[in-house]
């Protein structure tokens, strides 16, 4: 990102957010950028040789998948054109058609030249031009693959992309001892990305993704690029006009919901691969370059969440965050009444210096954003002010769903109390004051009021727990809620200090 450009999102931050909030973005975007040693390497010519040969074979014995690629079209500059044309061309996994739907006034002339040239080729010139969705949909009528892949008319493929995607589905195919790719169970596929500057030419901004998160997904489009859906899935979903804009977003929603919010499990349908296949091209005029030149989306990407919350019966306000194009569910009267695939909530705790020591695990035990400053928001996704699924949350500020009590109760050896429900509210009330009478800042990364300085009182039911201890009952129960098919939420807005470790040695030495 160019100085002039960074400058300009930087003061129009501050101005929606306040410069309080816009110094801790800044100074967290140049530390990030500091640690970022980030550079694309691409696959050697051996390994894309061996693709090649690979694909040959499969080819040969009449069991390759099928792919389409969709591309909108609209008034697309020649060399974008190209690039973008000629990245799908040098895929190493040949069984594709990419499906060009035109909405540009006038034919192109490259296009027509290029599918002369390559039968896999697909040209359209649409009569009018119905917007993104409907253009879109136009090319998914005419696509016959087994999966169907969305490209933007400036991004590029790298040339491995098809391949690995045809690999994991193989994986699945052989695991599930299925013959026809249609009764394959991934209904969506998606990889990592980086972004690609065209004019300096150089790769930055490399978004490795977690696999599947479900509220994570309610909280940003990390699914994003590159996509790849089962084709009898997208062609009966299809693009919404009224969410252009978030056109992809909302189709991803209504996807993973169908899965994760109507089957009890659904690991198996939405597989994430951990490689970079896609480039998503910065320039003056992107989106990726320049959030705020497409605002429209955001709302658009908000009217997707309440859609779906409709839909799903989740009586829910859903908020804006500081950052654009990122969200925040409010649930009413809490989660676990719209939410059924849900068993538990915690948030995040806090030492005296307002760094962060507890609240989501993952499924080694570790501590998610350990020491992460209060005010940060966790990088250029800013995953720590926001919902996500995680293996387990800190049994110290916890919500539990009520059929669920005497299961915590049971694994804790500790009586349940709502801890999570007390630290959200204190957070989240805009006129809050503290016990202690300090101030409460307003200007936090997610929109929320903070209190790092303030220390509360020791929990009792944990005086006899070392850290260790409360880590492992905390994994303990969110095994349980593995089990149980339910998921682990982390909110990250309510927060709960604790005492730092000298003081909390010296109340349990005190107490023995």
């Amino acid at each position: 990102m160019g100085i002039k450009n960074a400058a300009k999102k930087t003061i129009a931050y501050a101005k929606r957010n306040g410069l309080k909030a816009a110094f801790f973005a800044a100074l967290e975007r140049v530390s990030d950028n500091l640690k970022d040693k980030y550079e694309y390497i691409p696959p050697s010519k051996e390994a894309l040789e061996e693709q090649a040969r690979e694909y040959k074979a499969f080819a040969e014995a009449g069991n390759s998948v099928r792919f389409s690629i969709v591309v909108p079209l609209f008034n697309t500059p020649e060399k974008y054109l190209k690039d973008m044309i000629e990245s799908v061309l040098a895929q190493t996994y040949g069984n594709f058609e990419l499906v060009l739907a035109d909405a540009s006034d006038n034919t192109s002339d490259i296009a027509i030249e290029y599918m002369k040239e390559d039968p896999r080729i697909k040209y359209y010139h649409l009569e009018t031009n119905g917007g993104i969705s409907d253009n879109t949909n136009k090319g998914l009528e005419k696509a016959t693959g087994d999966y169907i892949g969305l490209l933007d008319h400036d991004d590029v493929l790298t040339p491995d992309a098809l391949y690995e995607v045809a690999r994991l589905i193989r994986q699945s195919m052989k695991k599930n001892r299925l013959a026809r790719y249609a009764d394959c169970p991934i209904r969506l596929i998606y990889s990592d990305e980086d972004k690609f500057d065209d004019v300096k030419n150089v790769y930055y901004e490399h978004h490795g993704k977690p696999n599947f998160n479900m509220d994570y997904l309610f909280s940003n489009n990390y699914i994003c690029h590159f996509a790849v859906m089962r084709a009898d899935v997208i062609k009966r979903l299809k693009l919404r006009k009224k969410f252009d804009g978030a056109q992809d977003y909302d189709l991803f929603l209504r996807c993973c919901a169908e899965a994760a919010l109507e089957m009890p499990s659904c690991g198996n349908q939405i597989a994430h691969i951990g490689k970079v296949l896609y480039h998503w091209r910065c320039h003056k005029n992107s989106t990726a370059a320049n959030p705020a030149s497409k605002t429209y989306a955001y709302e658009a990407g908000k009217a997707a969440l309440e859609d779906i919350c409709n839909k799903y019966n989740i009586s829910a306000d859903v908020e804006m965050l500081q950052h654009l194009g990122f969200y925040r569910i409010n649930y009413e009267p809490d989660i676990f009444t719209g939410r059924k695939d849900v068993g538990c909530i915690g948030g995040k705790l806090l030492n005296k210096k307002g760094r962060l020591i507890g609240g989501a695990y993952t499924k080694e035990g570790t501590i998610m954003y350990k020491n992460l400053p209060e005010g940060y928001s966790g990088g250029l996704q800013h995953r720590a002010v926001l919902h996500q699924d995680c293996y387990a949350v800190d049994i110290r500020c916890i919500a539990v769903r009520d059929d669920l009590i005497p299961a915590f109760e049971q694994i804790t050896g500790i009586k349940y109390e709502d801890t999570y429900t007390p630290a959200l509210a204190k957070m989240s009330n805009v006129n809050n004051v503290v016990e202690t009478g300090s101030r409460v800042d307003s200007n936090s990364a997610d929109g929320s009021r903070e209190n790092s300085k303030t220390v509360e009182a020791a929990d009792d039911r944990f005086a006899d727990f070392s850290e260790e201890d409360i880590i492992s009952l905390s994994m303990k129960f969110g095994e349980e809620m593995k089990r149980r098919c339910l998921r682990s939420v982390w909110d990250p807005r309510a927060r709960k200090s604790i005492l730092g470790d000298k003081k909390q040695s010296k109340i349990e030495k005190q107490k023995s």
